[in-house]
Formats: C-alpha cells, sequence, structure tokens
C-alpha cells in the first residue's frame, strides 16, 4: 500500500497491539510468500482463494497482536466458484483457512458485510503489502510483521451475467493529487488516505465503514491498469479490485455456521 510524500510508509503502519481495531488482520504464509486475510471466526481466516492453493503443510498463519504468534492450517476451503485467474474478470476469489488452534480471545473477530456497495463507498484497506510513493513503483517489500492502513473508495461494481442483480467485484482506483491520473471515477481520499494494493496484500480485508465497528466488505485479490494500460501497478492510476462478500454470501455464511 503506497502514498506520497509527505506521505510516508512509516505512516500507515499499524502497531501490533492487542487492543488494536486491526490485530484480527492476520499475515497469511504460503510457499514463503507473504498474503494477508482477517479473522471471521476463532478458528477461521478469510482470504483469497489464490492465496489457498498447495498443500495445507505450506500455510501459516501468523497473527500480529503483541508478540508474533503462529499457526499451522488445518485445512483450506476454497469457494467451489473459485476456476482461476480469468478474463476479464476472475469471480469467486475467496477462501476460508481453518486454524489448528483457536484464535486467543479478545482479538477482534470481524463480521461479514453483504450489503450494497455503490459507488463511492469509501472502504477501509488492511494488508502486510509492499509500500512505497504513489509517484513510483513500492520500494518497501512485504513484510509478515508489518501491516498497513488506507483506504479507497468502490468506483465501479461487477456482477456475473447470469446473476446481474447481486454485485460479485469491486473495483476501485489509485488516485494522485493531479485529478488526471484518475483512471476510473471519483477523486483522491487525500494524501493521508488514498491507498492501492501491491504484492503481499493478496486476501486483505476491505472494510466498509458505514459504522464504528469493521465489517469486512470484501476481499483484496487483484492490481490492473483499467483505462490506462502500462500504468505501472500500485502507483497512480494504476486500479486494482476483489471479491465482494455479498457474491459469495450463501457459501460463507454456511462454512462460518459450520465451523
Amino acid at each position: 500500500m503506497a502514498g506520497v510524500l509527505p506521505d510516508t510508509p512509516a505512516a500507515r503502519v499499524d502497531p501490533n497491539l492487542p487492543d488494536s481495531r486491526w490485530a484480527g488482520v492476520v499475515c497469511v504464509r504460503n510457499g514463503g510468500g507473504v498474503f494477508s486475510g482477517a479473522l471471521v471466526h476463532r478458528r477461521l481466516v478469510l482470504t483469497a482463494a489464490h492465496v489457498a492453493g498447495g498443500p495445507v503443510s505450506g500455510i501459516t498463519v501468523q497473527l500480529n497482536a503483541g508478540e508474533p504468534r503462529q499457526f499451522g492450517v488445518a485445512r483450506t476451503h476454497v469457494h467451489p466458484g473459485w476456476k482461476g485467474f480469468t478474463k476479464p474478470f476472475a469471480f469467486d476469489d475467496v477462501a476460508l483457512l481453518e486454524l489448528e488452534g483457536p484464535a486467543p480471545d479478545g482479538v477482534p473477530v470481524y463480521a461479514p458485510y453483504f450489503g450494497p456497495m455503490p459507488q463511492g463507498t469509501p472502504l477501509t484497506f488492511v494488508g502486510y503489502g509492499a509500500s512505497g510513493h504513489g509517484d513510483r513503483p513500492p520500494s518497501i517489500g512485504a513484510e509478515a510483521s508489518v501491516k498497513r492502513v488506507g483506504a479507497n473508495r468502490v468506483d465501479r461494481v461487477v456482477s456475473r451475467p447470469e446473476l446481474p442483480e447481486v454485485p460479485a467485484i469491486f473495483l476501485y482506483d489509485f488516485d494522485g493529487p493531479d485529478p488526471a491520473s484518475n483512471a476510473i471515477g471519483g477523486l483522491s481520499l487525500g494524501n493521508g488516505e488514498e491507498t492501492a494494493a501491491a504484492g503481499g496484500d493478496s486476501g486483505a480485508p476491505a472494510f466498509e465503514r458505514s459504522t464504528d465497528t469493521p465489517r469486512i466488505a470484501g476481499v483484496l485479490g487483484f492490481v490492473a491498469d483499467f483505462n490506462r494500460p502500462g500504468t505501472p501497478h500500485s502507483t497512480f492510476g494504476a486500479s486494482g479490485g476483489g471479491a465482494l462478500l455479498s457474491g459469495v454470501q450463501e457459501w460463507l455464511r454456511a462454512r462460518i455456521a459450520a465451523a
């Protein structure tokens, strides 16, 4: 996640304290890579389907709420609609990681949000991805113990052709100080908030902000260059998006209820 001077990557870092409202946002390690996720149950981590591939023996979850704590993964639950990355959009990029043991009491567990997400809805992104300044690609790599917080808006929603009434994907763009960087819609939230996903943010929660209690509306899944071909990912003018939980509501409710 990135900003621009005088904003700095350090200004976006959330302290790994047990009482942080973002303490339930975890780092997912798979095959040596750094990814993101969030607790939706004491034993379930919501992340992206493309993060959950491979044997469970290669996946671990790091909880950063005080001293880092490692959890093994007993099994993965990948949404059955996930077919890999397809064009123009890949649907159902959502999975749950079932932990070998429960997260401790007191660490936030986040409720899913299945409500409407009209254009312009503000979102808060929290993840372990790379960072830097938006006028150039990220210069600080993803780290398993460093999560950052930023914001953006829903600039567009996409539905499956067979279910046009159900929003399934949200899109956003990374607006810089110059309005010419606007790729999809809406203006910048400002230097201190506007952000975009970067490497390591796959699986990160996108929280809706209508109440004081964070609820997860979506899962970050991809970066892109919609309407501005050739724009380096995670720089001003670039775009991204992910799965809306409204599009996987039935599956997600059932899996959480069964945990």
